[in-house]
């Protein structure tokens, strides 16, 4: 869909090495964006990497 790719929770945590529990609080804590369609939960592979990239330390300074 418009080019964006769509990751599945598992998909997520094998990407960012965290169990499907530390998944499940990322999403309570509204640290990473979700859609919930129905009993399915997906993740846009560019929101993670915006996330990623806001959150990139450097020699201790955060990124901006």
């Amino acid at each position: 869909m418009n080019g964006e790719i769509y990751l599945s929770g598992e998909d997520v945590c094998k990407l960012l090495h965290i169990s499907r529990r530390t998944l499940q609080q990322y999403r309570d804590d509204q640290i990473l964006p979700y859609i919930q369609i129905g009993g399915k939960i997906i993740f846009k592979q560019t929101d993670l990497l915006r996330i990623l990239e806001q959150n990139y330390v450097c020699n201790g300074q955060k990124n901006k």
